[in-house]
């Protein structure tokens, strides 16, 4: 899964009353320029996003992260698999966590730009089974019961927790 910001600088411009390029002013020195720093709580928020509220017998929901910079400054995150955590549960009851038999995960840094969201480009798909790390290699994981049942989907990304579940109901 990765988060993607964009941002966009043009080099050239064309001047108008003679036709020739020029180059824009330089701009500030290393020295005058402050680092980005890694992001704080204060100024992220993440958010559980499901592809649907409902799914259907069969159908498996594809789980998401959303991240606001709410903060005037941007900053620096770990949006790597090393750090996203999604759980699913119902009541207390935790059914699903995306690391208990995740391979290979990675680390990458990314810049969250100042006041914007970003929501990750590739879900996360729940086969609808429990899991654990010591069932990874089952094959005939215990099924989720579905007829209407209630999960909820957190989400934490590079120590951000969500601070509100997404449900959805499994038919």
């Amino acid at each position: 899964m990765r988060l993607e910001a964009v941002r966009l600088t043009l080099g050239v411009a064309l001047d108008d009353t003679d036709h020739r390029c020029r180059l824009p002013s330089p701009g500030p020195s290393a020295e005058e320029t402050p680092a980005i720093v890694a992001c704080e709580a204060k100024d992220v928020e993440v958010t559980a996003v499901t592809d649907a509220e409902t799914y259907a017998a069969g159908v498996m929901p594809k789980l998401s992260i959303s991240l606001t910079n709410k903060g005037t400054k941007d900053c620096t995150i770990d949006v790597g698999s090393t750090t996203q955590v999604f759980t699913v549960s119902s009541g207390s009851d935790v059914w699903w966590r995306s690391t208990d038999c995740q391979e290979n995960p990675s680390s990458m840094v990314a810049t969250l730009a100042a006041g914007t969201t970003v929501t990750s480009k590739d879900p996360v798909t729940w086969d609808r089974t429990r899991s654990s790390v010591e069932t990874c290699a089952q094959e005939n994981r215990q099924r989720a019961p579905g007829g209407g049942a209630s999960y909820h989907v957190e989400v934490s990304i590079g120590g951000f927790t969500s601070l509100t579940t997404a449900q959805i109901l499994l038919y």
